[in-house]
């Protein structure tokens, strides 16, 4: 292989990766967090209750503190919430108990 073909070769290679690369920026855009929704072992990351500190560690299903990232629009769609409102059910443990219930009721 000559320099010019090395040359073609990885400017094309740079080309591609530097695409590939700008793919999750775009996806992340449109998502977003949705709390309420991730069932026992199924949470993105660490929840806003401090019950746990990491991905696939929740231990209660439709807990408000936890959540998973969706596409945006889809949360609202299953009844999910969205951060200010995570707090403020569960500032409560009344509102926390019956969001739970409300959840289990509806995703079954």
């Amino acid at each position: 292989m000559n320099k010019r073909q090395f040359l073609s070769t990885a400017a094309a290679s740079m080309f591609a990766m530097g695409a590939l690369a700008l793919a999750p920026a775009a996806h992340a855009e449109s998502m977003g967090k949705c709390f309420g929704v991730a069932t026992a072992g199924h949470n993105d990351c660490a929840g806003i209750s401090g019950l746990h500190s990491c991905k696939g560690t929740s231990t209660m299903n439709y807990n408000p503190g936890d959540f998973l990232v969706k596409p945006t629009g889809t949360c609202e769609k299953m009844g999910g919430l969205d951060m200010a409102q995570a707090k403020a059910v569960l500032a409560s443990p009344e509102k926390t108990k019956a969001f739970e219930a409300e959840m289990a009721k509806k995703m079954s």
